[in-house]
Parts: structure tokens; C-alpha cells; sequence
């Protein structure tokens, strides 16, 4: 996901253009959703989630490995 490629759009055009959005989701570009001018929603290609997804797993494994590691150090004392 590259910043260049996140769109800013409201609710209305949301509900306007899905089809349009989805389409270019699916083609890279991120969508974040304003709702009274605040972040709501994000809106992103199938595959540009299961990666995120991925990244998460992968980041979750080493946190558990580094807490395991640093109980271990700690029971030494």
C-alpha cells in the first residue's frame, strides 16, 4: 500500500460511486472514509487485507518469541 494511492472521500460519495471505488480498490488505491469530517472507514482490495492480515500474524509470532525470550532471561536471575 503506497501513500500516494489513498484517496480521501466522503460517505455521500461513497454511496454514489461503489462500484467505481471498488474497481479501483481492486486496481491499488485505498480508500479512507470521512463521516462528519472524521476517519469512519477504509475501504481496500481483497488482497491488499489478507496481506495486512499477514503482516499482523507474522508481527504477533515474534512478539510472542520475544516475550517467551525475555520470561526465560528473567527466571535465570
Amino acid at each position: 500500500m503506497r501513500k500516494e494511492k489513498i484517496k480521501y472521500i466522503n460517505i455521500n460519495e461513497l454511496q454514489s460511486n461503489v462500484s467505481q471505488i471498488v474497481k479501483e480498490a481492486n486496481s491499488g488505491f485505498v480508500y479512507k472514509v470521512m463521516r462528519y469530517s472524521k476517519p469512519s472507514a477504509v475501504v481496500l482490495s481483497n488482497k491488499g487485507y489478507e496481506k495486512i492480515l499477514s503482516t499482523l500474524n507474522e508481527l504477533q509470532s515474534a512478539c510472542r518469541k520475544c516475550v517467551l525470550h525475555i520470561d526465560k532471561f528473567r527466571r535465570r536471575k
